[in-house]
C-alpha cells in the first residue's frame, strides 16, 4: 500500500443509545486527517433503523472506497460495533479505537475482522498510522498500536500525552448529520436555542473516582506527561468561531469534567467570551465554585452549571466514592449559581456498591434541599476498566459474562441483596417524580415503592400524561419557535 496522495478513512459510529450531539473525539480525528491532507467520512447509525445499518455501511464502502476503516466505541457500544463489522468485508485494514479499545484491548484484538487497535488518545496515532500505510512502512513498532501479525499480537506501549493542546487540529463538524446539533437535552435550560454545539477545553480529569475509567487511564499514562491538560482561552474562542461559522450554533455546552479548575485561564476566557455572546453550560465540582468565579462566568454568558453529586451521603461519598466534597460545599455551590441566575443540573446515582435504602434517602433529601432546575438519576453501571468494575467482580456482585446495558437507567446488572434491577428502576422513577416536591407528598412515594399494583397504575397514568404533553409541544402554532 503505497503511492497514495490522499488516504481515505471511513469512520463507524455504533451509537446504539441513539444519543444526540456529535462525538467530540471523532470530530477531532476528522479534523486531524483533514489538516494533514487526508479525507474521512462517517457511517453514523444514530438516525437509522436497525434494518438500515448494513445497507448504509455497504453503500459507504462502495461509494467512498476507503483505505482504512476506523471504529470508535465505548464498552456499551462494543457489541454493536462487532455486529457492524460483520455486515461487510471492507477489503482494507480495520482499526478500533475509543474507550473500549483502551481498557479492554485483549477482547477487542481477539475479534475477527479487527486488524489492529489504538489505545489512548488518537490524534497523533491516526496520522502516524495513515502515513505509514501510505508509505508502506512497518507498523510493528508504532506507539499506541496493537496489531495482528502471523497469528501473533504485537502490543506496543502508549506514546506520551500531547501536552500542547493548542497544537491539535480544529475539530471537523461537517461529518455529522445536522440533526445532531438540534434537540439537545440542554434546551430545557434555554428554550429559544435551536442549534447546539459541544466543545472540549481540556483533557484528563485530575480526580480519581472509582466508578470512572480515569484511574485506569492515569495508570496507563503514568510517566507519559502531565495528565490534565488545557487549551488556551484563545484556542477555545477559535474553536467556537469555527463551529459557529459551520453550524450557526446559538448555544454551547463545554464537556469538560471540571471547567473552572484553572482560575487564570478562566478569567482570560471570560474576558474573550464576552464578544462571542452565546449562552453556554459547563460542568464542575462543587468545591471548585466561588462567588467570584460564578459571577465572572455569569457575566460572560453562563446559562447552566452541571454538578456530579453522585450520592447525598457525605460519608459514603468520601469513604467509598473518593469524593471529598462536604455537604455544605454542595449546598453553597448551588446557592451561588442560583444567586447569579445560572441554572443548575445535578447528577446522582442509585444502586451503588454497598448502598442501602437509607443512603438513597440521603440522596433524595439532598436533591430536595438543593432544588436544582433539573436533576438526573442514573442506576449505577460498573463500566469495564473502572476500579468499581473489578471490585464488583471480586465481591460477587457481578459475573464475568454479565449483560452489557446500553443505557444507565434501564436497570442494574449487580446482584446486591434487596436491590433487584426491577426495584431500582421503580425507585428511580419515583425519585424523579417526588424528590423535588413537597416532602408532605413523600408518603405517597413510599406507598408506591412498596405496592406493586399501585405503582404500575401510577406509572401507566404518568406515561399517559407525558405522552399528551409531548403531543402538545409538537402542535405549536405556525410561526412559533
Amino acid at each position: 500500500m503505497s503511492g497514495w496522495d490522499r488516504l481515505k478513512v471511513l469512520f463507524l459510529y455504533p451509537n446504539i443509545a441513539r444519543a444526540r450531539s456529535p462525538q467530540v473525539g471523532l470530530s477531532s480525528l476528522a479534523g486531524t486527517l483533514e489538516r494533514e491532507g487526508h479525507e474521512s467520512r462517517l457511517v453514523d447509525i444514530t438516525f437509522l433503523d436497525d434494518s438500515e445499518v448494513a445497507g448504509a455501511y455497504r453503500t459507504a464502502l462502495d461509494q467512498f472506497q476507503p483505505d482504512l476503516v476506523g471504529v470508535s466505541c465505548r464498552s456499551t457500544e462494543w457489541e454493536t460495533a462487532q455486529a457492524m463489522l460483520s455486515m461487510a468485508d471492507p477489503g482494507v485494514p480495520v482499526v478500533v479505537g475509543g474507550p473500549h479499545a483502551t481498557i479492554a484491548p485483549e477482547e477487542v484484538i481477539a475479534q475477527d475482522g479487527v486488524d489492529m487497535l489504538v489505545r489512548g488518545e488518537g490524534e497523533e496515532s491516526i496520522i502516524e498510522l495513515v502515513n505509514r500505510l501510505e508509505s508502506g512502512s512497518s507498523l510493528e513498532d508504532m506507539p499506541n498500536l496493537w496489531l495482528k501479525r502471523d497469528g501473533e499480537v504485537i502490543r506496543n506501549d502508549v506514546r506520551p500525552l500531547v501536552q500542547d493542546m493548542d497544537s491539535l487540529a480544529l475539530p471537523k463538524w461537517d461529518i455529522w448529520d445536522a440533526r445532531h446539533f438540534r434537540e439537545h437535552y440542554h434546551q430545557v435550560f434555554y428554550p429559544s436555542a435551536r442549534i447546539f454545539g459541544d466543545l472540549e477545553t481540556s483533557r484528563g480529569c485530575p480526580y480519581s473516582c472509582p466508578y470512572c475509567i480515569t484511574p485506569t487511564l492515569q495508570e496507563l499514562y503514568r510517566g507519559k506527561g502531565k495528565f490534565h491538560r488545557e487549551k488556551s482561552a484563545e484556542r477555545i474562542v477559535a474553536e467556537i468561531n469555527k463551529l459557529r461559522d459551520e453550524r450557526d450554533i446559538d448555544y454551547i455546552r463545554f464537556v469538560d469534567e471540571t471547567f473552572i479548575l484553572n482560575r487564570k485561564r478562566l478569567k482570560e476566557f471570560a474576558d474573550l467570551y464576552r464578544d462571542i455572546r452565546l449562552p453556554f453550560s459547563f460542568s464542575t465540582r462543587p468545591e471548585t465554585v466561588s462567588d467570584e468565579m460564578m459571577g465572572l462566568l455569569a457575566a460572560a454568558g453562563a446559562n447552566c452549571v452541571s454538578f456530579g453529586l453522585e450520592s447525598g451521603n457525605e460519608e459514603y461519598r468520601r469513604e467509598v466514592l473518593n469524593r471529598k466534597t462536604r455537604q455544605q460545599q454542595v449546598i453553597d455551590a448551588v446557592a451561588i449559581a442560583k444567586r447569579y441566575g445560572v441554572k443548575t443540573f445535578a447528577f446522582v446515582m442509585i444502586g451503588l456498591p454497598h448502598e442501602d435504602r437509607a443512603k438513597i434517602q440521603d440522596t433524595l433529601e439532598l436533591i430536595n434541599i438543593l432544588q436544582p432546575d433539573v436533576f438526573q438519576i442514573s442506576i449505577f453501571y460498573p463500566f469495564e476498566g473502572t476500579p468499581f468494575y473489578d471490585y464488583c467482580l471480586k465481591q460477587g456482585f457481578l459475573q464475568e459474562d454479565h449483560e452489557r446495558l446500553t443505557e444507565v437507567w434501564k436497570g442494574s446488572i449487580l446482584n446486591q441483596p434487596g436491590f433487584t434491577s426491577e426495584y431500582l428502576v421503580r425507585l428511580r422513577e419515583l425519585a424523579l417524580a417526588f424528590a423535588k416536591r413537597d416532602r408532605r407528598l413523600w408518603p405517597v412515594m413510599y406507598y408506591l415503592e412498596e405496592h406493586d399494583k399501585a405503582y404500575k397504575a401510577w406509572h401507566v397514568l404518568k406515561r399517559g400524561k407525558n405522552f399528551i404533553r409531548r403531543g402538545a409541544r409538537k402542535l405549536k402554532p405556525a410561526g412559533s419557535r
